[in-house]
């Protein structure tokens, strides 16, 4: 009997582990559907591959990364500065480019102080053009289907890679499952012992 006390709850602990394990295993395995006659075994996960990633686009779309979100974000004062800085990088290299080619013609028009006049004009209709260019910045984003994005992204991954990107995410979580399993198994071995003891 005391050899009992102490084996019982050890092997129930271990089918306690491995029932959770080999269900886990089989939230992803086999990754490809087998044919045993009465059922197909097939993996949770790769068997509702497509269900998953076109849920997770409506997720992604509609909580966590909305068109409206990221208009949002790129509509800021720093970022139309940011803006205006490349822009007029750009408009004063070609000033300065075409100041060189035809400069004995600029000459006789004012020279620096007509390009000088350029740049300035230029850099006013740029000041007006951001907010415009902001909006229909935003007009084409919130066009973007965020989550037709994310389901052909995520349809398009592998097996093995879709395994791992969910892994990644809820692995901790699947291991406590695993030894959540043994340990209730620990304790139902003893509650077994508690019972042949009692009625022995």
């Amino acid at each position: 009997m005391n050899l009992i006390m102490w084996i019982l709850p050890l092997i129930s602990a271990g089918i306690g582990w491995v029932t959770n394990y080999v269900a886990i295993k089989m939230l992803f395995h086999p990754r490809k559907p087998i044919n045993l006659g009465l059922f197909t075994l097939h993996g949770v996960f790769p068997r509702r591959k497509d269900t998953l990633a076109r849920r997770l686009g409506i997720i992604v779309e509609k909580d966590l990364f909305t068109p409206e979100m990221i208009t949002e974000k790129l509509n800021t004062e720093d970022n139309k500065a940011k803006l205006k800085v490349a822009i007029m990088k750009r408009i004063n290299e070609f000033v300065d480019e075409k100041a060189i080619q035809f400069g004995p013609m600029l000459q006789m028009f004012g020279g620096d102080a007509m390009i000088d006049q350029i740049r300035d004009g230029m850099e006013k209709s740029v000041d007006d053009m951001i907010p415009k260019l902001m909006e229909d910045l935003g007009d084409n984003i919130t066009s973007i289907s965020i989550q037709d994005i994310v389901y052909e992204k995520v349809i398009h991954f592998s097996d093995q890679k879709f395994e791992d990107l969910l892994m990644s995410v809820i692995k901790q979580e699947l291991t406590f499952i695993e030894i959540m399993g043994a340990v209730l198994g620990f304790l139902i071995g003893l509650v077994q012992v508690g019972i042949l003891y009692y009625l022995g």
